[in-house]
């Protein structure tokens, strides 16, 4: 199973929620998850926000990003997406089957994540709290939808 988080530029939330997940990968043994992030409007090979490697950094994991933009063959390989905004799921809606695309506010009925993108550290670290909450959530789905996937 191989979640794609999405969001505008790949440089602070969706590269944070692939971070959280990898960690929650690695501390519970989920071998049958990967993650991947890309951004619905960004170039390749940006870095992350220097707020969002600060998190990333005390989180004790191996974690680099470039950013890279969704693509037909990132969105092929990938089992289930999941956007940080209603506005990035229906830009991917044309191309992502429903039963594959979800955004996080319909995962965890807190809406939008809000983009901290020049914000200040705290504006950052609300995101990672929100991404933390919602992983759990985000994690059930995955192997719910897994599930009904082994059982077609």
């Amino acid at each position: 199973m191989k979640i794609l988080f999405v969001c505008t530029g790949n440089t602070c939330r969706s590269p944070l929620a692939q971070a959280i997940l990898q960690e929650k990968i690695d501390k519970e043994n989920l071998i049958d998850i990967q993650a991947d992030s890309a951004g619905v409007f960004c170039d390749y090979g940006q870095p992350m926000s220097k707020h969002t490697a600060e998190i990333i950094e005390g989180m004790g994991i191996f974690f680099t990003h470039k950013s890279q933009p969704v693509s037909a063959k990132l969105l092929s390989e990938c089992d289930m997406v999941v956007t940080m905004t209603a506005e990035h799921k229906n830009t991917l809606a044309r191309f992502v089957q429903s039963d594959r695309l979800f955004s996080l506010g319909e995962i965890d009925g807190d809406g939008d994540v809000a983009d901290p993108y020049g914000g200040d550290s705290a504006d950052y670290l609300a995101v990672e709290m929100r991404l933390r909450k919602a992983m759990d959530g985000i994690v059930r789905k995955a192997k719910s939808f897994g599930e009904g996937k082994a059982n077609e």
